[in-house]
């Protein structure tokens, strides 16, 4: 049986981390495994065995002479009609017209390629977007026999930037859509039916065998992992930070972040002007993964922070965790799925500044149980056990 993996970047670059994780047992479970990514890139160290097929990246290069086909396209007026009492909407025109781009490059894909897309092929998006509408579209029309599935995440289910186009079409015909959460799962049987095409199939992280070591009585230590990005809440951190550190004079507090993005600037003026004595912000920009594990293996750390307004389910959190480091969060997506009373606080979607110090003191004056905290993540976010777990789903389609 062959799998045939449309990301965006992996194994290029350094996004789609969660990947590097799955990899290995996608490789094992099936016979061949082809990545088909958008973008090419430098190879991340570990996947340089994968292997790679560029010409989906090679033919989005020339995206403007597929969106001048598209435009030309009886296909892509097809769709608008399909669509037409929705066609005010947020960016629907514009979606639309990407998806028929992307149909246009898998159906050029598929008549050079046509063994990489027989019946003994399972076509796994890694993101509910408009390469799975573009697959779908292209089985149907063509009579293929591959099976098509995906994963949804965070901007693929909420509909940040407006509603998928055809969605309705894309989960009447996929074979299974795999939300990384019970909240995904929730919104999408309510909006669209069809509960039987969902299963829940949760990220995982590894075990870096360890936990995450305790500072000194008169230290206290806070870290954040994200985007510098408005939907990251990063001044919101860092204002919480500061007045945490105000009212507890006496203690030396550290807060280190990693990541960067449109707000680094912002957030290198924040930390240049501190006026803070006690407290020391440490900003280390975007990192490899592997880094940042190993920061968290060594460092004394009290406290990971993530106050997003968007997720779906945080990668960085499950990591945080798995070090037994207590969190604070907020309840959006499918964070509330892993979180409970033993490892850490779920604050409101939207917490105000004061509810976030407040939960800062909290994790100060109770003693969490970094042992309980990674035995619960063990059991709902281990690599090992959830990337097995889908494996097998996947490898049942045959």
């Amino acid at each position: 049986m062959k799998l045939i993996v449309i990301t965006t970047r992996f194994p290029y670059f350094n996004t789609e981390s969660f990947l590097e994780s799955e990899y290995p047992f996608l490789h094992k479970a099936f016979d061949i495994v082809t990545i088909l990514p958008l973008i090419k890139g430098y190879c991340r160290v570990q996947c340089q065995d994968a292997k790679v097929c560029d010409k989906y990246a090679e033919q989005y290069r020339k995206k403007y002479l597929y969106i001048f086909s598209a435009l030309l396209s009886k296909s892509f007026y097809n769709s608008l009609w399909r669509q037409r009492f929705k066609l005010s909407e947020k960016n629907r025109i514009l979606r639309t017209l990407k998806q028929e781009v992307h149909y246009q490059i898998f159906r050029n894909l598929i008549l050079q390629n046509p063994s990489l897309f027989d019946e003994d092929t399972i076509v796994y998006s890694y993101w509910f977007n408009a390469p799975v509408y573009a697959m779908l579209k292209l089985r149907e029309d063509f009579g293929l026999k591959y099976k098509v599935v995906c994963r949804a995440h965070r901007f693929d289910v909420y509909d940040e930037n407006g509603e998928m186009p055809n969605r309705e079409f894309c989960i009447h015909t996929i074979d299974k859509v795999f939300p990384i959460s019970q909240d995904a799962i929730n919104l999408f049987t309510k909006k669209y039916g069809h509960p039987e095409k969902y299963i829940l199939s949760r990220l995982g992280v590894k075990d870096f065998g360890c936990i995450a070591p305790r500072s000194e009585a008169n230290s206290f230590h806070i870290l954040s992992v994200s985007q510098v990005h408005p939907r990251k809440r990063i001044r919101e951190i860092f204002e919480s930070v500061r007045d945490f550190s105000k009212r507890h004079p006496e203690k030396d507090i550290t807060w280190t972040h990693f990541g960067d993005g449109v707000q680094q600037n912002d957030l290198l003026n924040w930390a240049n002007n501190n006026n803070v004595p006690n407290l020391t912000i440490e900003i280390k920009g975007r990192v490899a993964n592997t880094e940042i594990l190993q920061y968290m293996s060594k460092t004394p750390l009290e406290v990971f922070v993530n106050l997003s307004a968007s997720e779906g389910v945080p990668v960085s959190i499950m990591e945080a965790q798995s070090f037994g480091l207590p969190v604070i969060a907020t309840d959006v997506g499918g964070t509330k799925e892993i979180m409970n009373a033993y490892n850490g606080i779920l604050l409101s979607s939207s917490p105000t500044i004061a509810e976030v110090v407040d939960a800062m003191e909290q994790i100060m004056n109770n003693d969490y149980k970094r042992e309980t905290i990674k035995e619960s993540w063990e059991k709902t976010s281990a690599a090992d056990i959830n990337f097995r777990t889908f494996v097998k789903q996947l490898s049942n389609l045959k």
